[in-house]
């Protein structure tokens, strides 16, 4: 009987020496699957509470565990998507805004394009400009009378003519070789679209028999800005056929000289010297190009516009007919 209690004494130590081994390899195994948790991201407290369960394998608080981890990632998740989307949103409005601030300065500068547009306008001509009489008077007492214009439409235009003919009249006074001078003008046709003025100039040199005179017109197309030259528009065939037949018009000679003086003295001359009298070769041009005024020629133009628009020609005779008459035709 003793016999037998200590053979099952001894049996039973060794049931409990094997239920001891076998709890020891449970807790290996907890514990590796404890480290693999740790290396997921898992914090001490979550460790230290895996490591405790010695002598069980729950696998409720496994589940808990891989719950928890699980829970973790999607907070994680779920605030990046947040931020994410309210970055985007931020992103939107502020494109919208930009958007706002593109399209009101673009109609701004729209605007202000239009108030610079109509401020730039082109003046409307009219005939509301004046000529006004100069006189320029050289050191030895010789004096010319020049016209300047006031109140044009176009002031660069304007300044340009106003120089030219108060240089003009400078120079022609101002020549040291003169004896007298006397240098008047006429305006002959003002209106909004030309302006046609007739300068007449005696001229007596130092040691000369005689005294000289001459004329010579400018006549402004005020659209432009250009000179034109009135007797381009006459056909000068028909012109010099007027001469030889008597048929055209005095308006204006030296006191005493009549028409019939005039035809005597023409009629000395044939068909090709007459239109020679009527080149408008080298005859001086101003033309305006883009607010540049540039002149060409040397010999005054011997043509002009009346008071209704018509062409008068500056005709050469002789001196003891006065240097030159004008005619229509």
């Amino acid at each position: 009987m003793s016999n037998y209690n200590h053979f099952f004494r001894k049996s039973a130590a060794l049931a409990i020496s094997a239920a001891l081994l076998a709890s020891v390899v449970s807790c290996g195994k907890n514990s590796s699957k404890s480290t693999t948790q740790t290396k997921k991201g898992a914090d001490s407290t979550q460790t230290s509470k895996t490591v405790e369960i010695i002598a069980f394998e729950d696998d409720s608080d496994e589940e808990d565990n891989k719950k928890d981890n699980s829970g973790e990632e999607e907070n994680v998740t779920t605030t990046t998507t947040t931020m994410t989307t309210k970055k985007k949103t931020t992103t939107t409005a502020t494109t919208a805004s930009s958007t706002q601030k593109k399209t009101t300065k673009t109609t701004s500068k729209t605007t202000s394009t239009e108030k610079t547009s109509a401020t730039q306008a082109t003046p409307k001509r009219d005939n509301n400009y004046k000529i006004t009489a100069k006189t320029f008077t050289a050191a030895d007492g010789i004096k010319c009378t020049y016209p300047q214009i006031t109140g044009l439409y176009d002031e660069t235009m304007q300044s340009y003519y106003n120089k030219l003919f108060k240089s003009e009249c400078e120079a022609a006074a101002g020549d040291s070789s003169l004896e007298n001078f006397s240098g008047t003008y006429e305006v002959k046709l003002k209106n909004k679209d030309k302006l046609s003025i007739v300068f007449r100039h005696g001229v007596f040199y130092k040691g000369a028999a005689h005294p000289y005179s001459y004329a010579y017109a400018y006549t402004i197309e005020l659209a432009t800005g250009n000179t034109i030259i009135p007797s381009e528009s006459v056909n000068m065939n028909k012109a010099a056929d007027a001469i030889l037949n008597d048929s055209w018009t005095l308006t204006r000679s030296t006191d005493g000289v009549g028409k019939s003086d005039v035809i005597e003295y023409f009629n000395q001359y044939d068909e090709a010297t007459i239109k020679s009298n009527l080149s408008v070769e080298n005859v001086i041009k101003v033309k305006n190009t883009n607010g540049k005024y540039t002149k060409s020629g040397s010999v005054g133009c011997r043509s002009y516009l009346d008071g209704t628009g018509e062409p008068v020609l500056i005709l050469e005779v002789s001196h003891a007919l006065g240097d030159y008459v004008e005619v229509q035709f």
